[in-house]
């Protein structure tokens, strides 16, 4: 009996890990009632003007898509590639279903993609519903593997981004070049104007943030910049640190820092951008100082700016 258990886990784990596959986010999730599948993830799974398209969220809406009542989804199973985050948890709880499988587990997956939290709340659910049964480690080497390679692509992207970050500022005129990425497309980026006495906010990172605001055609307000990377040559100022944040932007990869550029280039008020994100408590990941030393060298190929 046990071994037909976990062989059933199995089959429909390997259909939640090829979900994670096609996903734009490597996750993918399926509910399970007497062997059929109600509800599924897709592969838009994470886009949206929300936070809130977790793949076991759009697994559970699917199953539910035809009922008005939660709480309608007793004697089923939700197999998920990875450990629920406490929001999924919380959905799960709520849809009365009665079994969770997943993969690899909340700690496990953040060595290579980083969710919201750093800690697993499987203790939590267990005091709230204790006759949920919880397995976990199904298939787990292999929805882990989907998650080092989307890793692996995310570093290889980001390098190729920021060195195209680099080139427009090599263009500029003030060395400094940065560009808007959603779903590997380049939907905005700085250009090589000339400032003048009445565009003193004509920095690379607001060129870039307003080019992108303006090609998002779901653009209706702030904040709808989220699932967007924005690709800097030098690490942001204060200003554009308040656009990326208001903008709503998930990811900032920058190379050369603020202390580089007030060595090189001109002076900037030494306020660094990760602990204005931790200030402003923002999920807004931060990935520094990726192909420095190419910045550096475009600073000081263009010398001190004296005003």
């Amino acid at each position: 009996m046990g071994r037909f258990f976990l062989d059933k886990d199995e089959k429909f784990m390997d259909l939640a890990i090829e979900l994670s596959k096609k996903a734009n986010y490597p996750y993918g999730a399926i509910v399970v009632r007497n062997g059929r599948i109600l509800g599924r993830s897709d592969a838009d799974t994470g886009i949206c003007k929300t936070i809130y398209k977790h793949a076991q969220l759009v697994a559970i809406e699917d199953a539910l898509r035809n009922n008005t009542l939660m709480g309608n989804l007793k004697g089923c199973t939700l197999y998920s590639s990875c450990e629920p985050c406490m929001m999924c948890m919380e959905a799960i709880c709520y849809s009365g279903i009665d079994r969770l499988v997943y993969g690899v587990g909340i700690e496990a997956s953040n060595l290579y993609y980083h969710h919201i939290e750093d800690f697993s709340v499987l203790d939590i659910v267990k005091k709230i519903n204790p006759s949920m049964k919880i397995i976990g480690g199904v298939c787990e080497e292999k929805a882990l593997q989907v998650i080092q390679d989307y890793h692996n692509h995310i570093v290889e992207d980001d390098e190729k981004f920021i060195d195209m970050a680099i080139e427009l500022s090599k263009k500029a005129f003030y060395p400094f070049g940065a560009i808007v990425v959603r779903n590997g497309e380049i939907i905005g980026k700085s250009d090589d104007i000339v400032p003048t006495k009445d565009t003193i906010y004509t920095h690379a990172e607001l060129i870039a943030i307003e080019s992108a605001v303006q090609n998002i055609k779901d653009s209706l307000s702030r904040g709808n910049l989220h699932e967007c990377t924005l690709y800097t040559s030098c690490e942001p100022c204060m200003m554009c640190q308040e656009a990326i944040l208001a903008e709503g932007i998930s990811r900032v990869v920058y190379a050369a820092t603020i202390e580089d550029s007030n060595e090189y280039f001109c002076d900037e008020f030494l306020v660094h951008i990760k602990d204005i994100v931790k200030r402003a408590n923002s999920h807004t990941k931060i990935v520094a100082e990726l192909h420095r030393d190419k910045a550096i060298e475009v600073l000081k190929d263009r010398g001190r700016l004296e005003i």
